[in-house]
């Protein structure tokens, strides 16, 4: 796939439907669909409104609960970037009431 300028690169996402749940740092729990995924993100669905830069957990089914960040949102869609623990991106890790592990 060529890539305009401008454009930041990513890997190709692959097409899914998962149900999900998304754990805001406040300790809300969002039921969620994923349509797409790689190692390093997911596309989200959703009626919740996401906030860009907001740091997340999600709760994937045979993943176990991701750590990640949004990096786009529009209505109903948003797009998220897995973090790893070290990540200084995330702070405060195991903050989220309620989030395990």
């Amino acid at each position: 796939m060529d890539r305009e300028h401008g454009w930041i690169g990513r890997k190709d996402r692959h097409p899914v439907t998962l149900d999900a749940i998304v754990h805001h740092e406040d300790g809300k729990r969002v039921p969620v669909q994923l349509i797409d995924v790689s190692d390093e993100g997911c596309r989200i669905e959703s009626n919740e409104h996401f906030r860009i830069g907001e740091r997340v957990q999600i709760d994937i089914p045979r993943l176990g609960l991701m750590k990640a960040q949004i990096r786009w949102a529009l209505p109903e869609s948003a797009g998220a970037k897995f973090l790893a623990d070290d990540d200084p991106n995330w702070t405060g890790a195991d903050d989220a009431p309620g989030a395990s592990g």
